[in-house]
């Protein structure tokens, strides 16, 4: 910090003693000398520090961690509802509306007013937290030199654009300077005079800790599968591959595959995805099975894939409910158990499938308000000792319930929540406390899940659903009683952002 700015930071510090603080040392505001060419950054302060984390969803609610991160202590936070801070010391920033109907702090700056600077109170940090500084931003200045942060001598740049952005900086290297306390200070300068304004919201100090949870993702969900697949060994003895447009044909296969140890991917209908086509010729499968017909998986795709493995065959047939049972012949009459969910929406197929994998049971799918008959034929055939319908009435009718009664010797029960995220929770409590990992994936899609399960189903391992951008809290509940050893995220950013990875490393491990 330069000389000046540091005997502000002092003077206000001893004002705030007079004044009675306690606990936080507020810092000194701008005198009447601050202007464009007198920035309060010392011009050999370290260079911006790169955005930690992106942060999304909520952007008025809880900042995330780094990936692989979980916060540990809230060191401060503002909201700015109750108005600025440190108002004898700042120079040039006024309330404005805010996140949600609250309030925000807003610096316009043009020819006639060249800078503005507001300053947040002394706050006392560790000495090597990994501490994050985040707020949410927004501002017609598009040029980040001039909406600036720093905090001790780090000295940030802080990007925007015209609609409120989270920003998320790393702040560590701060608590070396003053043992520990945290001094924060904003500056928003005029370029060449111009007409600008910035406002800030939700300003929050943390730190945060290594947590046993992490990523499996790539560019898109094709190459998300492929990673997926990567996990498995060369030399697997069956692998399956299905559309990656639609949900139904791979939706039965996910707990097979799970029973079998097998890796699902997923293609194009119409041409073999490169991410696909290099996990193909590593695993190198002794069996390919291509799920659904030409429509969903052409030819031309199996054939391309099928010069990877040593024999491939196809579970097609006119519907899905076709498929589904087709790839329920792979089981032995007499299964101790049976699932069945909807046909019509992929989030219960896709949550039992881990468990139905680990096992050994199928699962069927079915229109919503009646048993297809080539469902109801596979009932019959496979004898189930009893039957689990995943899904409340709105997902399987309760005539599909007293249909399904008939054709087994053992009851009919169900699983059922007020909602995806509630359904997949209670498939997720069946699994025993202790588990070495728990998935979580979208609800909001099918293909990171779908793919997920089977590998979930071969650890013995639960599939969680939840947000995109925050962890549902019957998930989090689910979670926490699982007690399990560490999380794993399926899919980008976009799929499942920051936050989610933080909450679930909160509950893991």
């Amino acid at each position: 910090m330069p000389p000046g700015a540091r005997l502000r930071w002092a003077l206000g510090s001893a004002l705030a003693l007079t004044l009675g603080a306690a606990t936080l040392l507020p810092g000194a505001g701008a005198g009447a000398d601050d202007a464009a060419g007198r920035s309060m950054a010392a011009s050999h302060a370290p260079a911006a520090t790169a955005t930690a984390v992106t942060w999304t969803g909520d952007l008025n609610g809880q900042a995330p961690c780094p990936e692989g991160m979980t916060r540990l202590r809230r060191v401060a936070s503002n909201s700015l509802d109750e108005g600025l801070p440190m108002p004898q010391f700042n120079n040039g920033w006024v309330s404005a509306p805010g996140l949600d109907g609250g309030s925000a702090a807003r610096a316009a700056v043009s020819s006639g007013d060249v800078a503005d600077h507001l300053f947040l109170p002394y706050v006392q940090g560790r000495v090597g937290d990994r501490t994050m500084f985040a707020l949410a931003t927004r501002s017609t200045q598009g040029d980040s030199a001039y909406t600036r942060l720093q905090v001790n001598s780090v000295d940030l740049r802080v990007g925007t654009s015209g609609s409120w952005r989270g920003r998320v900086h790393d702040i560590t290297a701060a608590t070396d300077d003053e043992n520990g306390w945290l001094g924060a200070w904003f500056e928003h300068r005029s370029k060449a005079g111009a007409a600008t304004t910035w406002d800030i919201d939700n300003l929050q100090i943390y730190t945060c800790r290594t947590a046993p949870v992490s990523r499996i993702s790539g560019s898109d969900r094709y190459a998300s599968a492929a990673r997926i697949a990567a996990t498995y060994p060369a030399g697997v003895g069956t692998a399956y591959l299905a559309t990656g447009a639609n949900f139904p044909d791979a939706i039965s296969a996910a707990a097979l595959a799970g029973r079998l140890d097998a890796p699902v991917l997923l293609t194009r209908p119409d041409s073999l995805p490169t991410a696909t086509r290099t996990q193909l010729q590593r695993l190198q499968p002794a069996r390919l099975v291509v799920l659904g017909g030409t429509g969903a998986v052409s030819q031309a795709v199996q054939d391309d894939a099928s010069a990877y493995a040593g024999a491939t065959t196809r579970i097609g047939g006119a519907t899905r409910y076709d498929v589904s049972a087709g790839v329920a012949r792979a089981y032995e009459p007499g299964v101790p158990v049976l699932y069945v969910a909807s046909g019509e929406a992929f989030p219960d197929a896709l949550a039992v499938g881990a468990l139905a994998g680990s096992q050994n049971a199928p699962v069927l799918i079915t229109p919503q308000d009646r048993l297809s008959g080539v469902v109801a034929a596979e009932v019959d055939r496979l004898r189930p000792g009893r039957i689990v319908v995943v899904g409340g009435p709105g997902a399987v009718s309760e005539a599909v319930v007293t249909d399904l009664r008939g054709r087994t010797a053992g009851g009919v029960t169900r699983i059922q929540g007020t909602d995806r995220y509630a359904v997949a929770a209670a498939v997720a409590q069946q699994f025993a406390p202790g588990r070495p990992r728990a998935y979580v994936a979208t609800g909001a899609s099918f293909p990171d899940a779908l793919v997920g399960a089977a590998r979930a189903g071969s650890q013995g391992v639960p599939v969680l659903l939840s947000r995109p951008h925050g962890l549902p809290g019957a998930a989090a509940t689910a979670l926490t009683r699982l007690e399990a050893g560490a999380g794993v995220l399926l899919g980008g950013d976009g799929a499942l952002n920051a936050l989610v990875m933080d909450q679930v490393g909160a509950r893991v491990g």
